[in-house]
């Protein structure tokens, strides 16, 4: 495994994105938890700033542009929206600064560039935020009471969190995590887009655009998240596994331990999701044959 070192970037050749992100970092004032240097302002104030367009999302939803009821389906799909904006914005910039520097998993956060570690910080605690609001969000849509069908979501977040803290308390395996996020969280906008159109088909009458996209939605949902969970992920953990565990750079910057219930905790998530993925491939098989049409039963919680 090559241990090659960053090569030092002249100021005008670094990615607006990443300037960007890194500047804003810096300028965010410090909060550490409690007898450590562990911040999480950047992690409280993005919480903030995505429930604050969930809001927005939800008045488009209800009163102006949809006009939908007031109801949990509703609600639902304007986390979906928010849901798509968040991936969207740390897909780009995970993109940008997994290319801007030598793909080494395990690789020190010190031996990047300052302005790389500080937009890698941002997306960790972006992604972080985004995680407790969605939590949050759930408990609050189900009157501030857990609900078994969330039970996986939960786990997942807490996992996530888990794991980003703990490359940031050691300032190394960050790269990996990153990684994870970003093959992650590519298919998101086709799922919750799937997630909206399947919804509305059952508001909006029939003829409507709606149902023109619903097709297609979801054959585009089904193939790209097929290929990422059988085919891309597995790849991805056999290499961050092989990484973490199998080479000198590996074991020296992530302690072995640790390093061990990192791939139990990745591989958890790829073979956790295996229900999804075998839905996904049934879609691809189907075609343009709709799987959830507009009479599909989604449960008492989606009743209008």
């Amino acid at each position: 495994m090559t241990t090659t070192k960053p090569t030092p970037k002249d100021e005008n050749t670094i990615s607006p994105v990443l300037k960007f992100w890194s500047d804003l970092y810096t300028a965010t004032p410090k909060i550490y938890l409690p007898c450590t240097e562990f911040d999480v302002c950047f992690t409280i104030l993005s919480c903030i700033i995505i429930l604050g367009i969930r809001f927005v999302n939800q008045y488009l939803f209800y009163q102006t542009i949809l006009g939908w009821p007031d109801n949990y389906r509703t609600s639902f799909c304007a986390a979906c929206t928010t849901s798509i904006i968040h991936s969207i914005v740390l897909c780009v910039t995970l993109g940008i600064i997994l290319f801007d520097q030598p793909y080494i998993p395990s690789a020190k956060l010190s031996d990047a560039p300052k302005y790389w570690q500080n937009a890698t910080l941002a997306m960790l605690q972006m992604c972080t935020g985004y995680m407790c609001y969605d939590m949050i969000g759930m408990l609050v849509d189900n009157n501030w009471a857990p609900h078994p069908d969330d039970s996986l979501y939960f786990a997942h977040h807490f996992v996530t969190i888990f794991y980003m803290s703990q490359t940031r308390v050691l300032g190394s395996g960050v790269i990996s995590a990153m990684s994870l996020m970003f093959t992650g969280e590519l298919t998101n906008p086709f799922q919750n887009s799937n997630e909206v159109v399947r919804h509305a088909v059952q508001i909006a009458d029939i003829g409507n655009t709606w149902h023109v996209l619903h097709p297609y939605v979801e054959l585009a949902y089904g193939a790209t998240y097929s290929i990422m969970r059988s085919f891309v992920a597995p790849l991805q953990m056999i290499h961050l596994s092989y990484d973490l565990l199998f080479t000198k750079t590996g074991r020296q910057n992530v302690p072995i331990y640790i390093g061990i219930l990192w791939v139990i905790m990745m591989w958890g998530i790829v073979l956790g999701s295996w229900p999804w993925t075998m839905e996904a491939i049934e879609m691809v098989k189907d075609g343009l044959n709709i799987k959830y049409d507009q009479s599909w039963d989604f449960g008492p919680r989606f009743e209008l």
